[in-house]
């Protein structure tokens, strides 16, 4: 299958890594506003042509998947693009900044029928999924408390990415998220109550964000976000009969489950670095003519943006 790239920053690099690997996988284009000439100059891969817009990229026949790895602020318009242009595409998380941007492209995908996935490559991992498959074999019992934490100490100067409100920047667009899309993984129904609270940067987006959920089944999700300070970075699904534990889980290779007295550690180690397993499965749903995946379907961003949306109306408003 023929990727196209619209981006090229240090996500986009990852993701080079992992798609080297994949079977029947090959980038045959980038396309980079920024970076363009120095991707001429270096000629870093064979056989890629460079484009300096992404209306040019779009262009080729050659191309049947676009990875779009741009700023958070661009996401919309770059796959409203793609989507117009017929092709598939897999855009790097957070899909849209809001519910409403969500739901129209995936409406564009549905009228286009051409395959539209929200890039949370977390889903796709060997470790994360036999935490899911465990948790869901009932041997800790009925999930009763989520807590998941993914906090690290910023020290990017306040124009770049992270803290730009320009660039839609801030923890719950770019950390805060992984802890959404978990607790939407271990409770499977959408939240009937939602409480957030946030610490703000000088520039005004949020550097620290705390959010409970409550769901009807009777499980409550306690999730924290920060640029402010480094985390354990682990989420651990307490039940009636024990818990599991995924260490470093939005990149994690480790569980540990304990039931009674017995504690387990298994390792699942990457074949390259994580993002394969994603490129993998996205390939082999376009492949079996889906237009949406299993593991990220176009409900799961739905309902994860509904819920970022009332996080962003509860600590803005209060800031």
């Amino acid at each position: 299958m023929n990727w196209g790239l619209i981006g090229y920053g240090e996500v986009t690099l990852s993701f080079i890594d992992g798609l080297k690997t994949v079977k029947d996988a090959r980038i045959v284009a980038i396309a980079s506003k920024s970076s363009h000439q120095y991707l001429v100059k270096k000629g870093l891969y064979e056989n890629v042509q460079y484009f300096d817009s992404y209306e040019n990229l779009l262009k080729s026949s050659e191309i049947d998947i676009v990875y779009v790895s741009t700023t958070n602020n661009l996401h919309f318009e770059n796959v409203k693009q793609v989507l117009y242009a017929g092709k598939h595409c897999l855009c790097e998380k957070p899909m849209t900044p809001t519910a409403r941007q969500t739901d129209e492209l995936i409406d564009l995908a549905n009228k286009n029928n051409v395959f539209l996935m929200e890039g949370m490559w977390t889903r796709f991992l060997p470790a994360y999924r036999e935490f899911i498959k465990v948790l869901k074999s009932g041997i800790i019992g009925k999930p009763r408390l989520l807590k998941a934490d993914f906090g690290f100490l910023n020290t990017w100067p306040k124009n770049r990415r992270l803290l730009n409100p320009e660039l839609n920047g801030g923890t719950l667009l770019d950390n805060a998220d992984y802890n959404i899309f978990l607790s939407q993984d271990v409770f499977n129904e959408y939240p009937i109550k939602i409480q957030a609270m946030a610490s703000y940067a000088e520039t005004g987006v949020e550097d620290a964000c705390s959010i409970q959920l409550q769901y009807a089944s009777g499980g409550i999700a306690q999730l924290f976000s920060s640029f402010r300070c480094e985390t354990e970075q682990e989420a651990i699904v307490y039940g009636e009969k024990g818990y599991i534990k995924l260490k470093e889980y939005w990149h994690g290779t480790q569980i540990a489950i304990k039931i009674g007295e017995i504690e387990e550690e298994h390792k699942f180690p990457f074949k390259v670095n994580g993002f394969e397993y994603q490129i993998e499965n996205v390939q082999k749903s376009i492949k079996n003519g889906r237009i949406e995946n299993n593991f990220v379907s176009h409900s799961d961003s739905k309902n994860v943006a509904m819920i970022i949306d009332e996080v962003q109306n509860q600590i803005h408003k209060k800031q």
